[in-house]
C-alpha cells in the first residue's frame, strides 16, 4: 500500500475543477474527452511541464491536478514538491496516472500527491478517482485482479456521522450491499454483471435501489459513502433474511 499524505477532508462537491498535466497533447486530449463526459467535472486547463503546471495552478485554482507519472518530459516529483512548498494545505489534490507502483509514483506520493490510478483504468474508475481525491480520499492503484483502484478513508479532520451513515446500510439487501462493495472498488456495470452473474439491467436496478435507500445522488457519492463508513469491505448488516434480494 502506498503511504498516505497528511491533509484535510473536503466537502463532497458536484463540480470539480481539473488541470491536466502531460507532455503529450494527444494524451491530454483523450483524458479530457473522458472527464468531459462527466457533468460534475470541468477540465479548466492543461499544462505540458512542471513550470507551466505551477503557473496554471496559480491562475486557475483547480481542485485536482491530474498528471502522468510516466510522462518523459515531466518531473512529476519536482512538480508535486513545488506545489506542496508553495501552497501547503491549500495545494490542489494531485492524482497520478501510472502503469503500476513504480519508483516515480511512490516518490511523488511521498512528496504530497494524493493518489495514483492505473493507466489501464476504465473511464468510470478514472472519473471516480478524480471525485474521491477531490473529496479528501487517498486513492491508490490496487494489485488484485479485476480492481483498477482502491481508496483510503478520508483524513480524520472533520468527520461526518459514520454511525448514522452506517445505520442506513441496514436498509440494503445482501445483493445491494455486494453491489455497493463492487462500486467502491471501481467496477463498471459490465464488470459487476460478470462478477455477480446477473444482467446489466439487474445491476442498474440494484444501483438505483441502493442510491434511493441511502439518499445518495449518484455512483460517485456511493463510492465515497462506502469508504467513509467502512462498508467497502465490511460484512453485510442487511435487511431481510439471509439471501434476501439475491437474484
Amino acid at each position: 500500500m502506498f503511504p498516505r499524505s497528511a491533509g484535510k477532508e473536503r466537502p463532497i462537491t458536484a463540480h470539480v475543477r481539473v488541470l491536466l498535466v502531460d507532455d503529450r497533447a494527444i494524451t491530454r486530449t483523450g483524458i479530457r474527452a473522458v472527464l468531459d463526459r462527466d457533468g460534475a467535472i470541468e477540465v479548466v486547463g492543461e499544462a505540458s511541464d512542471a513550470v507551466e503546471a505551477e503557473r496554471e495552478v496559480l491562475r486557475l485554482s483547480p481542485a485536482v491536478v491530474l498528471a502522468d507519472a510516466q510522462s518523459p518530459g515531466l518531473d512529476v516529483v519536482g512538480m508535486v514538491a513545488a506545489l506542496a512548498a508553495r501552497h501547503g494545505d491549500t495545494m490542489p489534490a494531485v492524482l497520478l496516472t501510472s502503469q503500476g507502483a513504480d519508483a516515480t509514483a511512490r516518490e511523488a506520493l511521498r512528496a504530497g500527491a494524493r493518489g495514483v490510478v492505473l493507466s489501464s483504468a476504465t473511464p468510470e474508475q478514472l472519473v471516480s478517482a478524480v471525485h474521491m481525491v477531490s473529496a479528501g480520499y487517498a486513492v491508490y492503484a490496487a494489485v488484485g485482479p479485476g480492481h483498477g483502484m482502491g481508496a483510503e478513508r478520508p483524513w480524520p479532520v472533520t468527520r461526518s456521522r459514520p454511525d448514522a451513515d452506517r445505520a442506513r446500510a441496514g436498509l440494503l439487501t445482501r445483493r445491494e450491499h455486494e453491489v455497493l462493495q463492487l462500486l467502491a472498488h471501481g467496477l463498471s456495470n459490465a464488470e459487476m454483471s460478470a462478477e455477480l452473474v446477473v444482467s446489466e439491467s439487474t445491476v442498474k436496478s440494484h444501483v438505483q435501489n441502493l442510491l434511493d435507500k441511502l439518499d445518495l445522488r449518484n455512483r460517485v457519492h456511493a463510492v465515497i459513502y462506502a469508504h467513509r463508513t467502512g462498508l467497502a469491505s465490511a460484512a453485510c448488516a442487511c435487511s431481510g433474511p439471509p439471501g434476501a434480494g439475491v437474484r
